[in-house]
């Protein structure tokens, strides 16, 4: 089995914007940057707290139990249901991670440049939002190929130009792999659970140390930060990792096999992402039966859609998992 006998972690990002104290410092430090900071980047949406990571360790436990460490970084906050007593939790604090002069930050942009640097991480690990979950069982070869690479997921190719700063950090990691390997990937990632080597991410954090340590010190998200998917770009443009494209209907299958899934309309996607007033949760996901999900707070979400979000999750994963009090 692909996969087969690997001690594979995870690793979340999580924050209670709801906290007065981080409302508080996050503002003071808007205040001090110096610098123009994008609307989208400071919108309570990429800080509130929907109780996603509840829901997400639901998932995990029932589809991924195989999972070794679950580390989740914050900034000196923990989850009131977290039960911290669990030898799989650790909870990691920015300070333990980060240069001390970077913080406090606000940027998971620049917290990603430094998840290689959680003591006790494996070699093999997943990386995930709070905003991702676990909707069918699924085994390391799911992550990982024959030879433990990492899979690289992407959904299709950029749009670009464009404004929207998520974007441009996308392009800017494109870019800087193209001139060093002679390789373009311009993809748009999947937006879900991540396979990555902890080695590939330092020695990538080596060669490009001056543009990457410029996102580590971005207390706010910036448009010319780089995205990690830098990462999965240099794995695989080193021979460590393999690139694939989730389409509804596999293009490895035999032409056959293809037709007959068009005409019964059989599709798999291994991932699907939502906005959060999107709709047709359980619909997309009868009809295209994905490994993963991601739920993505915007701009646009109401509170109205977050309670829906809410009532969606507490329905799909209603069991209680050993991570909670």
């Amino acid at each position: 089995m692909r996969g087969g006998g690997l001690s594979i972690d995870i690793v979340y990002l999580w924050v209670d914007g709801n906290d007065p104290e981080i409302i508080k410092k996050r503002n003071y430090w808007k205040e001090k940057y110096g610098k123009q900071i994008n609307t989208k980047a400071i919108d309570p949406c990429r800080f509130v707290d929907n109780n996603e990571l509840k829901y997400s360790l639901r998932s995990l436990e029932k589809y991924a139990p195989w999972i070794n460490n679950i580390f989740i970084v914050t900034d000196r906050q923990i989850p009131k249901w977290l039960n911290t007593n669990h030898e799989k939790i650790h909870i990691i604090d920015h300070s333990e991670i980060m240069p001390k002069d970077a913080l406090p930050t606000f940027n998971s942009c620049a917290i990603e440049t430094c998840i290689c640097n959680i003591k006790g991480l494996s070699e093999y690990f997943l990386y995930a939002n709070d905003d991702t979950f676990f909707t069918n069982k699924v085994s390391p070869d799911f992550f990982y190929t024959k030879n433990n690479y990492p899979i690289f997921r992407v959904r299709h190719k950029l749009k670009t130009p464009s404004d929207y700063p998520h974007v441009k950090t996308l392009v800017k990691a494109y870019t800087l792999i193209e001139k060093q390997f002679k390789q373009k990937f311009y993809y748009d990632p999947h937006h879900s659970i991540d396979a990555y080597l902890k080695s590939d991410i330092i020695k990538c954090n080596e060669l490009f140390k001056k543009e990457l340590l410029s996102t580590t010190y971005s207390k706010f998200r910036e448009s010319d930060n780089i995205s990690r998917v830098i990462y999965s770009a240099y794995s695989c443009s080193i021979g460590h990792g393999e690139l694939k494209l989730i389409k509804k209907i596999d293009d490895k299958l035999p032409i056959i096999k293809k037709i007959s899934k068009i005409l019964t309309r059989d599709y798999h996607k291994d991932s699907i992402y939502f906005h959060t007033c999107n709709h047709n949760y359980k619909e997309k996901i009868l009809k295209y039966k994905p490994e993963l999900i991601c739920i993505n707070d915007n701009e646009d979400t109401t509170n109205e859609d977050r309670i829906r979000m809410q009532i969606f999750l507490d329905e799909y994963f209603p069991e209680k998992s050993s991570y909670e009090l």
